[in-house]
């Protein structure tokens, strides 16, 4: 499909000067890529008289943007929101979330994934990072969808011999999908043995992708690993050799100077998950530290049974507040910064820069249309605030992605709504029950 966007307020993501980051014009969408962004009405007129059945969509009154990308998720424990709600992590996980993950299977992974798919989209969010078991049926249930999808098959000590057929089921299915790619998922350094670890690694190497990871997320996971190791779990799996693979790191919550140095000399991104790392009283990552060393640091929502929701729009403001009052500095993490993180910073953490992230020639067509006519967005004196500050997920009216429109005046045209949510009701109450 060709679509030509007209009238709306774009913000692109790619400005040099971030006092003038948004302008009125138009974005021109051939196939499955922007063909154009301008502020010119006559490129917008001679574009659409150009393409035969080229779809015209009004954006006035609206922000035109680039779609966002949570870099870090469970999106199938969208299937457990609430189940285990004020306690500690290791306790969360071993008590409660693991135990009930035992039962489920693949149609459980897939109806928990499109419940969160189906949120995802609906708040604008067009990229998203994932890691679980059967990933095969996470990236089904994303191609099926229309969302773009980075899953991450997940080593652990006592799940390797699934693992191992996960990985190259999504590798077989999907090495030809325009909108589902595969990195390795090593858990964390306290569910993988250096040997299991290292067949991870060695898989990343093999099959050229990059690795997803769960590190420094806790004290706990901090102090055990000087007890057993003597050394910090980023000096680990730098030692392990992790960081000769792309990685991206999800929480590093319980960082020294020295890690950060290590993650910036090894270009390790980071997925910045603040409303999780609140929740479960984690505590607070050093995140204008590492912006200020080098570090590339995106955000995430982490998993809906751990945040509740997969909000982008509160992970940015969050993101952007809790710097501000833990280092009493009202100027970290400005807005500007903030949506970079969620847009330009992701698509960098998963080796996507300049194709997703950003509107500009060339890149893939993942745009948000987000209505600003609404109460809490008055009076417009600057719309980046009004995004980052004020904005909601409701506030999305329109989602593309790869140039298919998937949300539309907030309905979701991929995806049955009242079904998916009904489903996964059914499958919870029957979890719950056994």
């Amino acid at each position: 499909m060709n679509i030509l966007i007209n009238n709306g307020i774009i913000l692109p993501m790619n400005a040099s000067n971030e006092e003038q980051p948004y302008f009125k014009g138009y974005v021109g969408i051939e196939g499955e890529r922007i063909a154009f962004v301008s502020s010119d009405p006559e490129k917008a007129k001679a574009f659409y008289l150009s393409h035969d059945n080229c779809l015209r969509m009004d954006a006035s009154d609206k922000i035109v943007m680039p779609g966002l990308i949570n870099t870090h998720t469970h999106v199938a424990m969208a299937l457990l929101r609430g189940i285990s709600d004020d306690v500690p992590l290791m306790e969360w996980l071993e008590q409660h979330i693991w135990p009930i993950e035992g039962k489920m299977g693949y149609q459980e992974v897939y109806d928990g994934a499109r419940l969160g798919i189906l949120e995802m989209l609906m708040g604008g969010t067009t990229t998203f990072v994932d890691m679980y078991p059967y990933e095969e049926a996470v990236a089904e249930a994303a191609e099926s969808a229309g969302i773009r999808a980075l899953v991450s098959p997940c080593p652990m000590d006592f799940r390797m011999e699934h693992f191992e057929n996960d990985w190259r089921q999504v590798q077989k299915r999907f090495s030809d999908s325009r909108l589902v790619k595969m990195w390795m998922g090593p858990h964390a350094i306290y569910t993988l043995s250096g040997e299991h670890l290292q067949r991870s690694i060695s898989l990343s190497k093999e099959l050229g992708v990059g690795s997803h990871v769960h590190l420094a997320e806790t004290q706990t996971e901090q102090n055990n690993c000087m007890a057993q190791h003597g050394m910090s779990p980023t000096e680990y799996l730098e030692k392990e050799g992790l960081f000769s693979t792309k990685t991206l790191a999800a929480h590093c919550v319980v960082m020294s100077d020295h890690d950060i140095e290590i993650l910036a000399r090894n270009g390790v991104s980071v997925a910045h998950n603040p409303q999780s790392n609140m929740k479960l009283a984690s505590g607070i990552a050093p995140i204008k530290k590492m912006l200020d060393a080098g570090v590339n640091v995106s955000i995430g929502t982490d998993g809906a049974s751990s945040n509740n929701d997969l909000d982008m729009w509160e992970e940015m403001r969050t993101a952007s507040l809790l710097q501000k009052v833990s280092t009493l500095d009202p100027c970290a993490i400005p807005a500007y910064t903030a949506l970079k993180m969620a847009t330009v910073n992701g698509a960098k953490a998963i080796g996507r820069e300049g194709e997703l992230g950003v509107l500009a020639e060339g890149a893939f067509a993942d745009i948000l249309l987000v209505d600003i006519e609404k109460p809490h967005l008055y009076p417009h004196t600057n719309l980046i605030s009004e995004l980052v500050y004020s904005t909601h997920a409701s506030d999305v009216d329109t989602v593309i992605v790869n140039g298919r429109i998937v949300v539309k005046e907030r309905n979701c045209l991929s995806m049955n709504a009242q079904e998916v949510c009904a489903t996964a009701q059914k499958h919870i109450d029957t979890l719950m029950s056994k």
